[in-house]
């Protein structure tokens, strides 16, 4: 219950962030059904927008959803986007809170390769209480396998087959992103391959 409000203190800690659920529609038998809009319908079946200073600092009137996100890189990068198609400007600081093992994937790999700055990224890292059958070493294990080395030699997950392959199972009805439409500053960082990391010439931060 504690991490089901991890994401909404952090919200309400300032009145004049965005709370942002990112995920696509990832999975063929659950239908065409966003992971974004999900978690926000959790939190109403849930109440969690009801808890304390969640309440009081309305985040649930600042929630909104990112659906077309396949992996931990694209919530990151796709996300900046939704804040610009919001605000009509980019964030000046991002925290994510995700699972604790993925801490060092966001904050040595995912943020260096947008340029982010490091002063203006922090990471919130929550896990299932191990009651939930959640195995913490299990899980790490297969985070430094299947995703960490991976993006260590591909920063932007566009030559490994293992992120292709991933990016592809994870969008079964084939959505595409609008993004280079409605960010057009972003265009050159949402196609950049890499393997070098951009330039700072070609982000708009």
């Amino acid at each position: 219950r504690s991490s089901d409000l991890s994401w909404i203190r952090q919200a309400a800690l300032d009145p004049r962030s965005i709370l942002i659920f990112s995920g696509g529609e990832t999975r063929a038998n659950t239908g065409p059904v966003n992971e974004g809009t999900s978690y926000f319908r959790v939190a109403d079946a849930m109440g969690l927008w009801k808890e304390g200073i969640a309440k009081d600092r309305n985040v649930r009137a600042r929630a909104i959803s990112e659906e077309f996100a396949t992996d931990s890189f694209q919530n990151l990068l796709f996300s900046i986007c939704r804040f610009r198609e919001i605000t009509g400007s980019y964030p000046e600081k991002i925290t994510t809170v995700s699972f604790s093992f993925k801490q060092s994937r966001f904050e040595n790999m995912h943020s260096k390769s947008l340029l982010w700055p490091p002063d203006q990224f922090d990471y919130v890292g929550i896990d299932p209480d191990a009651s939930t059958g959640f195995d913490i070493e299990e899980a790490t294990q297969g985070e430094l396998m299947n995703a960490a080395m991976p993006f260590e030699s591909d920063p932007y997950g566009c030559h490994t087959e293992i992120l292709l392959e991933k990016r592809r199972m994870r969008n079964p009805f084939h959505r595409t992103p609008p993004y280079e439409l409605t960010c057009p500053e972003m265009k050159e960082l949402l196609h950049w391959c890499g393997p070098d990391i951009i330039t700072s010439d070609k982000v708009p931060w």
